[in-house]
């Protein structure tokens, strides 16, 4: 059975769901989401579903029942990625996700959450280098 990784970056969980959520691993991913809030102590949840081409009732209630059990929990949760063809499905029948907010992509929804992605600058990497090199030639 395929599991979904759920990782931890400062007090965000990442999610990226890169196959097709069937009912029993949506189930799954739901748990696994809710305990990892526990344990992490995480204060939002970026679930990714770029790589989904169907989303059905049952995976957008769940997800959405997620986002609400998170909001209990004081953790928000945004869902990226969201294809055109996955929103008019959605609208077609009628489904909303309330609790969840919506984002583009990843960086969008780091920036709903408050987080901003900067360029590094290559120097702060090269910088630290010559002495490192130093140190290594006096213990020659």
């Amino acid at each position: 059975m395929n599991t979904i990784p759920v990782l931890k970056l400062g007090p965000i969980l990442l999610v990226s769901i890169q196959t097709e959520l069937h009912d029993s691993l949506a189930i799954e991913l739901q748990d696994t989401i809710l305990y990892k809030i526990r344990q992490t102590n995480a204060k939002a949840v970026l679930i990714d579903i770029t790589a989904m081409d169907i989303v059905d009732s049952f995976i957008a209630r769940i997800l959405s029942e997620t986002a609400q059990m998170a909001g209990v929990m004081d953790t928000q949760v945004v869902l990226v990625g969201m294809r055109p063809a996955v929103t008019m499905t959605l609208v077609d029948m009628g489904m909303s996700l309330p609790g969840v907010q919506t984002a583009i992509d990843m960086e969008s929804g780091l920036f709903k959450l408050g987080y901003e992605l900067h360029n590094i600058r290559h120097d702060q990497y090269t910088r630290h280098e010559p002495a490192l090199m130093e140190q290594g030639n006096a213990e020659s």
